[in-house]
């Protein structure tokens, strides 16, 4: 079954990790979105997403719109959020 991941980041090497991670993650069917805070959006979706979930800090991964995990994450941490 595929998740739709979105992951908030800043372009920071904790963030880069964490996207990496999530990528190696996830399955095939999912679909991951990545919204840099740091980098000026389109239609600055990006602040407007991190505002509507309350993101406080990144990296931070949202799954099927909840927030699952923030701050760096292993492989292994993404896998079981993923089940939950």
């Amino acid at each position: 079954m595929g998740h739709k991941i979105e992951v908030f980041t800043a372009g920071c090497h904790l963030c880069e990790e964490t996207l990496r991670a999530v990528r190696e993650a996830v399955c095939e069917e999912c679909t991951i979105i990545e919204y840099n805070i740091r980098e000026k959006c389109e239609s600055e979706i990006c602040l407007e997403k991190a505002k509507e979930y309350g993101i406080k800090a990144v990296p931070t991964v949202v799954i099927d719109g909840r927030i699952v995990l923030q701050g760096k994450q292993t492989v292994q941490q993404i896998k079981e959020a993923l089940e939950l």
